[in-house]
């Protein structure tokens, strides 16, 4: 391998998988962000772990290997949580195939009108995104990994060919051996200063965050009406489609809907109160599917993916194992189990 690094551009949840999934590997890498770690797009994700029961298309089978990644990611990673929860889903919206389950009431005991039929999928689970990603990349610099912080990348540098060998940081120059850009919604700008051409969609989303008293939800709850779920210290989460808001009082009274529907659904929830409602901007390609490899411009491998959360483990293990290889698998490396080396 060459003596220059490999560098990860983004200090999301997918970006900061790839490094740790390159430190411990024994890779030289450099992980760069203009802001602090999972302060993107991956703060404002659910952090939902899964997939649709019967899914067994290429998307789906991505997800159940991601589930197994976070699982060996679990073991191998010091404090890292993981949350298997299960998760009750009913509605057309979340019409799926598994079987159906009437212990919705024991399974959410604070449900105030729980459904008589739901489903219950017990191999679902939540991480808190940013928590996660300060996680992987703690347990990449323990394995060796450099990390720049406050450092927003300017543009990709490439060659006389167009091939990309290192990053531009204002004044200053890295050189790498590859350069992989996890950057979100930034990494079409990133790309296109090599030249490459990355089409994403416009996908924000309304992260609603509630305070409320503990216990209240047990694990992931969803149906036509809301998702939502509570971490240990209380905090609830609900994710809302973006409706145009034009201002931070339509937000906030979007804010203050999702609270009135939340105390309304849960008992014990008369005390909840509204945190921040928020607008996350989801990386999604145009065609929605994954974006993971080496792009036409040599030395530049890009990772662009929703869920995110889900996908981060298999995606980082997979891309490591290209970057190391220096190749672009006819059957992506993602595909493979957790434990193929």
């Amino acid at each position: 391998m060459s003596m220059r690094p490999v560098i990860v551009i983004g200090a999301g949840i997918i970006g900061a998988s790839i490094t740790y999934h390159l430190a411990v590997r024994g890779a030289d890498v450099t992980l760069v962000d203009a802001g602090l770690p999972g302060a993107g797009a991956t703060r404002h994700s659910f952090g939902w772990i899964g997939r649709s029961p019967g899914d067994s298309s290429p998307a789906g089978e991505l997800r159940a290997l991601g589930r197994s990644h976070w699982e060996r990611l679990a073991r191998e990673v010091r404090g890292l949580e993981v949350h298997w929860s299960g998760a009750l889903v009913w509605g057309e919206h979340f019409a799926g195939r598994g079987p159906r389950d009437t212990h919705a009431a024991t399974r959410e005991p604070r449900l105030v009108e729980p459904p008589r039929h739901a489903e219950f999928r017990p191999d679902d689970g939540w991480v808190d995104p940013v928590r996660a990603t300060e996680s992987l990349i703690s347990a990449a610099r323990e394995h060796g990994a450099s990390v720049r912080f406050g450092a927003p990348v300017t543009r990709l540098v490439t060659t006389r060919d167009g091939a990309v060998d290192g990053v531009e940081l204002g004044q200053e120059i890295l050189a790498a051996s590859t350069v992989a850009v996890a950057a979100g919604v930034g990494s079409t700008a990133l790309c296109a200063t090599a030249g490459v051409n990355l089409p994403m969609l416009s996908s924000p989303v309304v992260m609603v965050r509630l305070r409320a008293s503990s216990g209240l939800v047990r694990g992931i709850v969803a149906n036509d009406q809301f998702e939502a779920r509570q971490d240990v210290d209380g905090t609830v989460l609900i994710p809302l489609d973006y409706d145009k808001h034009t201002s931070t009082d339509e937000l906030r009274r979007t804010g203050e809907e999702a609270l009135r529907v939340f105390m309304a659904s849960f008992t014990g929830a008369d005390d909840a109160t509204l945190v921040s409602a928020e607008i996350g901007w989801r990386p999604m390609m145009a065609d929605e599917k994954p974006r993971v490899g080496y792009a036409e411009a040599s030395g530049l491998y890009v990772a662009v993916a929703h869920p995110g959360i889900t996908l981060a483990s298999v995606i980082g293990h997979a891309a490591a194992e290209e970057i190391l290889a220096r190749t672009d698998r006819d059957e992506p490396a993602a595909h493979r189990s957790p434990g193929t080396a």
